[in-house]
């Protein structure tokens, strides 16, 4: 005897499945758990696994006497195909030798005795269900844990071939080929950076500013040794006192009101790789006495603690100013100025550096027009001469910038020519023709003339009312000026 089988619905609770070939029986016990549990019934063991295959049962009860297969038969099976029913057996005193050892092979979860008393069948059968649920519970949030730690793993795959091949383009970046120059200048300092790579000295980098004293810096740690650490960059004249002590040495909790925790500085983040110091010449004197430490004792303090902490840094600085000048006034710590220049590159500016600009040009150029995938024809003869002719102040980054921005108002397939270079460097130009003039005064006065004017012109891209307003004349007077000047605008 039994009810019907069906598939269960989506969120149908567990069932508890009774057999017994009695049907007295399964009519008490249906009707003993049917308003708080779903029951099946079955009379038979191979019936009742038929009922384990079509819906999902929480809880067996099974009578040890049945035909065709014992209850310890069935919940053998059971156990083997759906380990995670809880199983019950119900039986008589006679049968105690049978339920020991099913007990002992762990077929039974538990037993009740016949004759058995309904509260006590219904609180095991409820306690049973609730094993089985957090059984299910448990395997739920196993399955669950498994696929995040798949989901994570092979986030980390991922992430760290990004790192890989992030790290590989960043190298690559600064390699020595990348910095360019065929200048005697730069032969000469490219072959110090050569010794500098292959030591582990500190590194003093002096050059005005636009040279790429940073590149430098960058290409000397990702071709040394140190290449796989981390390269740490903070600029000494950006910050107030207090605030570059803490971005360097870091502050315990409580050093002061808003250190509500420890926290690491600088140094400690750049522990077994390079920490670059731009702007030394800049570092107030309380401070250099705090850098001369990390040289020689290779350990660092953090504000509010008298715990040192070792750290492993390479350091490489730079500076604009002349620091033994800086040493001779009383403004630089003589013992630490030793320390850091103990190598030196001196990168030279871009005026004292022959046949340089145009190849930088030429590789900004190329940089630019990939970027923004605009394919330009290169430069005119006249704009090389304009750039060839700048004295470029601001070096090889007012260099970089220059071209960027010509770049960005060319169109595709333009030849950059003077128009799309800035007034800077076309008054320039201007200024170099008016030098190589017929040396009379009205000659060289005109074509001074000539150049604030078209100066003028480029910077309100060609508005005459408003570079007539900048240059304090009329746009009549204007007019008659470009006219008489010959200014194409």
């Amino acid at each position: 005897m039994s009810n019907s089988i069906s598939p269960p619905e989506p969120s149908a609770p567990p069932a508890v499945l009774i057999v017994d070939d009695e049907p007295n029986t399964l009519t008490l016990l249906k009707q003993l758990f049917g308003r708080e549990i779903p029951v099946r019934t079955a009379s038979t063991g191979p019936e009742a696994l038929r009922v384990l295959e079509a819906v999902e049962v929480g809880v067996i009860v099974a009578d040890q006497r049945m035909p065709d297969m014992s209850g310890t038969e069935l919940l053998g099976q059971v156990m083997q195909r759906h380990p995670d029913v809880v199983r019950i057996m119900l039986t008589a005193f006679a049968d105690i030798d049978t339920l020991t050892e099913a007990i002992n092979t762990g077929k039974v979860f538990q037993y009740v005795a016949k004759p058995w008393d309904n509260r006590d069948l219904a609180m095991t059968v409820r306690s049973a269900m609730e094993t089985y649920n957090l059984r299910r519970k448990n395997a739920q949030l196993l399955e669950q844990n498994t696929r995040l730690v798949e989901e994570l793993r092979q986030a980390n795959r991922e992430l760290e071939r990004e790192n890989i091949t992030l790290k590989r383009a960043v190298t690559g970046s600064y390699q020595l080929d990348n910095i360019i120059g065929v200048s005697p200048a730069m032969k000469k300092t490219l072959g110090v950076i050569e010794k500098a790579i292959e030591s582990d000295a500190t590194v003093l980098i002096h050059g005005e500013t636009g040279t790429g004293k940073e590149v430098v810096a960058r290409a000397v740690h990702y071709n040394s040794s140190r290449r796989d650490r981390k390269f740490v960059a903070q600029n000494c004249g950006s910050l107030p006192e207090a605030l570059l002590e803490t971005e360097l040495f870091g502050h315990a909790k409580g050093a002061f009101t808003s250190a509500d925790k420890d926290r690491r500085g600088l140094f400690e983040e750049a522990d077994g790789g390079t920490m670059f110091l731009d702007e030394i010449g800049d570092m107030p004197m309380t401070m250099q006495v705090k850098l001369l430490r990390v040289l020689e004792e290779g350990e660092v303090r953090r504000i509010g603690s008298n715990e040192p902490v070792r750290v492993d840094v390479r350091i490489l600085s730079a500076t604009h100013k002349n620091l033994r000048e800086e040493v001779e006034a009383g403004r630089f710590r003589r013992d630490l100025y030793y320390r850091l220049d103990v190598l030196r590159v001196h990168l030279p500016p871009l005026r004292e550096r022959d046949g340089d600009v145009m190849l930088l040009a030429k590789h900004f150029l190329d940089k630019y027009t990939a970027r923004s995938r605009k394919p330009l024809s290169g430069l005119t003869p006249a704009a090389i001469q304009a750039l060839t002719d700048h004295s470029f102040p601001g070096n090889v980054r007012e260099l970089e910038n220059e071209i960027e921005r010509a770049v960005a108002l060319a169109n595709p397939g333009d030849t950059v020519d003077v128009d799309l270079l800035s007034a800077e460097v076309v008054g320039d130009r201007k200024l170099a023709a008016a030098d190589n003039g017929n040396g009379s005064l009205r000659g060289r006065l005109r074509e001074v003339e000539r150049r604030l004017i078209t100066q003028e012109l480029i910077k309100n891209d060609g508005n005459r009312t408003h570079s007539a307003a900048k240059l304090g004349i009329s746009v009549r007077a204007l007019q008659k000026k470009i006219n008489l000047l010959e200014i194409k605008a």
